[in-house]
């Protein structure tokens, strides 16, 4: 690891041939000796004016996510390294592909690795970024291009149904962005119909090599496909024209809303050494790519694992962020015996009428008596928060831990099945107790204006409390839902689906 120099790779695995007429792939690694640069710079004084081997900041704000790495691509002089599990043809997919290619024009090596759960609508910009000498995209895990995917993942379930779900974002290997947030608008709060509640860390110190690191084992893995192996099957264009493409895509879409909260100013107050980073130590936890290739024990997640050790340490007080919560009877039982111990216990999650996916939530929804029963505050999103006559639709993203006000955990793992056992996962757990003591208050501060709080009736029912200015109200059925959300959910209960949520 850390070479600098690029090697020619071996053979692509067999069952990756039958798809594609593979090309000669290349490895490539980290740049090490970046120090010297913009970013080096600006991190090495920070670290210098404070006590601690690392800093984080917490990007809670959509603008400021966004705007923060359209200012690290437009300050860097190196390398970019983005892993995403989506990516879409949108004002924020454009803007961050044109910066790309901008930077690309300077001499920056841009590396993109996509899952390709998503891809097929935004092939052919991937197609045209990946012409430029200086990018290089990869599709990881592929399905195949000349017949429906549908077929495909029928015909090949057992390896399409296991996708890389990691997202990082990584500059010169100074400066990197780990969370929740896949590269749309509607994970930067854009406003439109949905809306996605997301969290990220920044952080620099010694943890960014370990995402870079991570990123590397995720490159050179055999499931790492060259984006170019589409290159004869999808019409594309140029680097140039797509650019043009998009800069015409960006006039027309001027007037969004959304683009005038994007903060773009973060990335210059890090440079000049006035962005409030906070002294702290911390790690990145992820799952190596060998996951998809089998079905792993409960312990062998790495993600899990950590999460599971981090939420055991916990003596008074642990907060759950899960949209996709599926906790199974060991889930249950874990909660149970923290709550035993005198731990107060919160977990927060879509409601059905926020959640992106019935399916899920018909799984959950079995779970949400036992815990009750046990003692676990149990909390849903609202889909609509506020007055006024907003149509936006709000959905829970985020995947956020904190323990004891003094550790915190932000990713991309859900506390259900997929994650522990098919899906690969990242996030960064970080020793701070002035974040994780600002996350937990922020998070229980709003939950009363964002959530319904769950309860069980004397009679064993379950009832959703609205807390308002108006005074609090009792519901008793899934809440802002018509009656065939509900039978959905209901048919989708009875299916053999758990393992798949």
């Amino acid at each position: 690891m850390g070479m600098l120099t690029t090697l020619v790779g071996t053979r692509l695995p067999p069952k990756y041939q039958k798809f594609f007429k593979l090309p000669e792939r290349r490895e490539s690694w980290k740049y090490p000796d970046t120090d010297d640069t913009l970013l080096g710079k600006a991190a090495i004084r920070w670290l210098g004016r404070h006590d601690t081997s690392g800093g984080v900041l917490r990007l809670d704000s959509g603008g400021e996510a966004l705007g923060m790495r359209l200012g690290l691509i437009d300050r860097a002089e190196r390398s970019i390294d983005i892993q995403s599990y989506l990516v879409k043809d949108d004002v924020s997919g454009n803007l961050v592909g044109l910066r790309l290619a901008a930077a690309a024009d300077r001499g920056v090596r841009v590396r993109l690795l996509m899952d390709d759960a998503l891809t097929q609508e935004v092939d052919a910009g991937l197609l045209s970024l990946d012409d430029h000498d200086n990018i290089e995209v990869r599709v990881f895990n592929p399905f195949p291009r000349r017949r429906s995917r549908l077929i495909s993942f029928i015909a090949n379930f057992n390896i399409l149904n296991r996708r890389m779900h990691n997202k990082s974002f990584t500059v010169d290997n100074q400066v990197t962005i780990v969370g929740g947030r896949n590269i749309a608008d509607e994970y930067f709060q854009s406003g439109g119909e949905s809306e996605f509640i997301d969290e990220d860390l920044l952080a620099i110190g010694p943890v960014v090599d370990d995402v870079s690191d991570g990123f590397d084992e995720y490159w050179n893995s055999p499931e790492a496909i060259p984006m170019i192996v589409f290159d004869a099957m999808v019409p594309h264009s140029s680097v140039e024209e797509s650019a043009e493409e998009g800069r015409k895509y960006l006039e027309r879409h001027s007037d969004a809303p959304f683009l005038q909260s994007i903060n773009s100013n973060l990335a210059e107050q890090f440079v000049e050494g006035d962005l409030p980073l906070l002294p702290a130590e911390a790690a990145v936890i992820l799952d190596y790519p060998d996951k998809i290739r089998r079905l792993l024990p409960r312990s062998a997640s790495i993600t899990s694992t950590f999460l599971q050790q981090m939420a055991m340490a916990a003596s008074k007080e642990l907060i759950v962020i899960s949209p996709y919560f599926v906790p199974q009877q060991p889930g249950v039982d874990f909660f149970a015996e923290l709550v035993k111990k005198g731990v107060r216990v919160v977990i927060i999650s879509n409601s059905l009428a926020s959640t992106n996916h019935v399916s899920v939530h018909a799984v959950y929804a079995r779970y949400r008596k036992p815990l009750l029963k046990q003692g676990v505050e149990l909390y849903e999103l609202r889909p609509h928060v506020g007055g006024g006559d907003s149509t936006t639709k709000l959905t829970l993203h985020s995947k956020v831990a904190t323990v004891d006000r003094n550790k915190v955990f932000v990713g991309s793992f859900n506390l259900d099945p997929r994650s522990l056992y098919l899906n690969t996962e990242m996030g960064m757990g970080v020793d701070c107790s002035e974040l994780a003591g600002s996350m937990a208050k922020s998070i229980l501060d709003t939950l009363p204006d964002f959530a319904y709080k769950l309860q069980l009736s004397e009679k064993g029912r379950l009832e959703w409390l609205l807390q308002a200015m108006s005074g609090d109200e009792l519901i008793t059925t899934e809440p802002r839902t018509t009656w065939w959300r509900r039978f959905k959910t209901k048919l989708l209960s009875i299916l053999p689906i758990e393992g798949q949520m």
